[in-house]
């Protein structure tokens, strides 16, 4: 053999490297799973292996109404008038009690979905698409968005379809308004207090309001014991909270009793004369330990009304116990 012979396959040998039993069972491992101790993998990441669930807050001790002020205007009620490639649905809409609300349109859609634009009284006109409807079951409300309703009475109520409404292929049903709060609330602050003002409040009421004046600025017209209050807040930082009610009362509105849902606690207590609505005072419940890192709620019900009125309520504090 020719020297240049041996020193070419001298360097293949050197070259090639040596298949160790390390490397052998390595290479036995089945579907390219990591080697025992090295850490690494040809598998791709699982794009949900840091998800986690989203803990959520306990319900409240008592049962509560939220259907309650809320109230459909049925297609029937009004008037529908086709077009070649439009429709025009026209109603008067008589509202109940001022305040903002969130409206929603019922139909039945096979569709996969039609320009829809509902317009009330004066306000800004609501669009959306209309997707196609779940034929088994009931399809809850598609909501466009939010109206304020300043006073109680009549307003005019139009809704335009992008195509014909009231056939098989897409049929209105309604338009539904669900009590809305007229502001999102507070984030928790920086000294871990979160605050609920009224009016970001949702008041599930048939009397019970935000009052907008600036002297007022509450929750009044408190008049039934079926209307409640609700805040939806978020919490940062959990932790022990003491729970400070800012109210008014009325004279001569004696023997009334409210309570105060916060998750799983309930803090029942009297509601004293104060010497008027809007003659503010201050009202420490107690403490409670909020877990929930996230969403969590409070409500206040009426457990027994006397007077005329429960009461006016400001806002309600959480202040963080240390």
């Amino acid at each position: 053999m020719k020297p240049l012979s041996v020193f070419f396959i001298l360097w293949i040998v050197f070259l090639t490297p040596c298949r160790t039993a390390e490397s052998a069972k390595s290479e036995e491992t089945p579907d390219g799973a990591a080697a025992e101790g090295t850490g690494t993998s040809n598998l791709p990441p699982d794009p949900f292996g840091d998800v986690t669930l989203t803990a959520k807050a306990p319900d409240f001790t008592r049962k509560v109404d939220r259907t309650r002020g809320t109230f459909v205007i049925e297609a029937k009620e009004g008037t529908y008038v086709p077009g070649s490639h439009f429709a025009n649905w026209a109603w008067t809409l008589k509202a109940p009690r001022w305040g903002n609300y969130y409206a929603g349109l019922i139909y039945d859609s096979v569709r996969p979905k039609l320009g829809v634009q509902l317009k009330v009284g004066n306000e800004a006109t609501l669009k959306s698409y209309a997707p196609r409807t779940n034929p088994v079951g009931e399809n809850p409300p598609l909501v466009l968005g939010t109206v304020y309703l300043p006073a109680t009475g009549e307003y005019p109520m139009t809704l335009l379809t992008g195509d014909q409404s009231n056939v098989p292929a897409f049929n209105v049903k309604g338009i539904h308004f669900r009590p809305a709060p007229e502001s999102e609330p507070h984030g928790q602050s920086i000294d871990g207090t979160v605050q609920l003002d009224a009016k970001s409040a949702t008041t599930y009421a048939e009397a019970l309001r935000y009052e907008p004046k600036p002297e007022k600025n509450c929750l009044g017209f408190w008049k039934l014991e079926e209307d409640w209050a609700e805040w939806v807040f978020d919490v940062s930082v959990p932790g022990k909270f003491e729970v400070v009610l800012h109210y008014g009362s009325g004279a001569g509105d004696v023997g009334n009793r409210a309570a105060i849902l916060l998750n799983e606690h309930t803090l029942e207590f009297d509601i004293a004369d104060t010497g008027g609505f809007q003659n503010w005072k201050e009202l420490k419940l107690g403490t409670v330990e909020l877990n929930t890192k996230g969403v969590n709620k409070l409500a206040i019900v009426p457990v027994a009304l006397k007077g005329k009125a429960l009461m006016d309520v400001q806002k309600v504090m959480l202040h963080p116990v240390k």
